[in-house]
């Protein structure tokens, strides 16, 4: 031992060169899977220059289709971003409202649901930290006052997703 290491002494002139001379033949989909699913003539080609050391690729082989590449390449669908009704003309026309909670997590203040509230016609949204669900309705309150204030202007439509916070 030296130095926290434990040499080993061998007699072989080169102990680490045999390991290295035996190849493993593949076929192109294993290869394939072993090189993170890169394309199957990206990773011949890898082989074909030598940078792929230890491998020899069966030449028989065809490629298959990967169903995990497949399943990687899937699509959703495409959400219109188109609306069906009209987007109201003026401020506190429409707005739209959700309270969200409990969070795992308390904030500082000890708040675990938060309320929010989105002009229709803007878009702009204010968002209350709230401790409790009770404080839904004063939190409806402060905003009206807000938007009166601020945009002279009282809401004349109020939508949520009628989860009983009103």
């Amino acid at each position: 031992m030296s130095q926290g290491l434990y040499r080993v002494y061998s007699t072989h002139k080169e102990p680490a060169g045999y390991a290295g001379r035996v190849k493993e033949l593949l076929t192109i989909d294993e290869l394939h899977g072993r090189l993170g699913h890169v394309a199957h003539e990206a990773a011949k080609k890898l082989v074909d220059d030598g940078l792929v050391k230890g491998v020899e690729l069966d030449e028989e082989s065809k490629p298959t289709v990967c169903v995990s590449c497949e399943w990687g390449k899937g699509h959703w669908k495409v959400i219109r971003k188109v609306r069906e009704e009209e987007q109201p003309d003026n401020p506190g026309d429409e707005v739209h409202s959700d309270l969200w909670g409990p969070a795992s997590v308390e904030t500082i203040n000890r708040e675990e649901y938060f309320i929010s509230f989105t002009d229709g016609c803007s878009r702009f949204s204010k968002i209350y930290l709230i401790r409790t669900k009770d404080e839904t309705f004063g939190c409806y309150q402060k905003f009206e006052a807000w938007m009166s204030t601020q945009h002279n202007v009282k809401i004349k439509c109020l939508h949520s997703d009628h989860g009983g916070e009103y």
